[in-house]
């Protein structure tokens, strides 16, 4: 063999044998293990890059990511079991992230609920309370389970109940509405007093119909629950006359018409209860002393003070005077 075959092969064979340790450098690196045995998962956040998403705590898909010059998705990737940290990086790139359930629930202030879903996606409460805390949004906010992305923002978040909520209003329902003769807030807002008024959904309707003849008749609506909320305590459970002078827009003992606005953010089946009215002509309800939640309804004012003296009878024995 001569001189300048030999050092050909041996350069070849050099150059070989680096590829073939680089190949399996980036084999080993590709195929590296990632995760473990249960459920986990990654959480890049938006205007992250790899290195700051995921050196600390998965190297081997950053170096992949990095290597391959990659960009990568905002989002929750969740896996079970070890997975090849090419795999999870192909994800990442390409965004096949995961949906998350998130369960919004009915909740008197914007800020229970700011609280409830700030740590289930990437938006803060702060943020959250900011795009949801105005007049528009009060009435707009259906609940219910969702399905999004983690990395939703606050605003997001808003645009996607703002659909859901005209989603939810249908030209039935809308129908519905106009033959009572209320806007959408306005059956929100009523049905938001509803809710305060009974937790027993059977009863609901009975409650809606009650407060739609008062309405008619232009009526006080004399809801406690809107002197509640304009004193600024739930706790109350027996409300004084002196409470009834209390000036605020929400308090219906002076002010006529429904309150300008929901006192709470109420379930979807309130709702229907307002739009299903049950038609009666009861014009009066007391809570009943018996502790069941329940209400006897009166047609006039004699009826009604009877129920009531029952019920305050019931406050006095259980010395209840506030």
């Amino acid at each position: 063999m001569n001189k300048r075959l030999r050092n050909f092969l041996l350069i070849w064979g050099a150059a070989a044998a680096t590829a073939g340790v680089w190949a399996l450098g980036k084999y080993q690196l590709w195929t590296a293990p990632v995760g473990q045995a249960e459920n986990w998962c990654i959480e890049i956040e938006p205007g992250m890059n790899a290195a700051d998403a995921l050196e600390a705590s998965h190297p081997e898909v950053a170096s992949v990511i990095d290597w391959r010059g990659w960009s990568i998705y905002p989002g929750k990737y969740c896996a079970v079991g070890i997975q090849q940290a090419n795999e999870v990086a192909r994800r990442i790139a390409t965004g096949q992230r995961e949906e998350i359930r998130l369960p919004l629930p009915s909740k008197r202030t914007l800020a229970e609920i700011a609280g409830h879903l700030a740590p289930r996606i990437w938006a803060d409460s702060a943020a959250i309370m900011e795009a949801l805390d105005t007049d528009s949004m009060l009435w707009q906010i259906i609940p219910n389970t969702y399905r999004v992305y983690w990395e939703c923002d606050a605003n997001q978040l808003a645009d996607r109940l703002r659909s859901e909520s005209r989603n939810w209003w249908t030209a039935d329902r809308l129908k519905q509405a106009w033959s009572l003769g209320l806007t959408q807030r306005e059956v929100v807002t009523l049905a938001s007093i509803v809710q305060e008024e009974t937790a027993t959904v059977e009863e609901a309707p009975r409650v809606a119909g009650l407060y739609l003849n008062r309405l008619k008749k232009k009526m006080l609506l004399q809801a406690d629950p809107t002197l509640k909320f304009a004193l600024g305590d739930w706790t109350i459970r027996r409300l004084l006359d002196e409470d009834k002078k209390i000036a605020s827009p929400y308090n219906t003992y002076r002010n006529p018409g429904l309150p300008p606005g929901p006192i709470r953010i109420p379930e979807p089946t309130y709702l229907e209860a307002v739009l299903q009215a049950e038609q009666h002509n009861y014009l009066y309800m007391c809570a009943k002393p018996d502790g069941s939640g329940t209400h006897a309804f009166a047609r006039n004012y004699a009826q009604h003070l009877r129920n009531a003296r029952e019920y305050q009878t019931m406050l006095n024995r259980q010395r209840i005077y506030r």
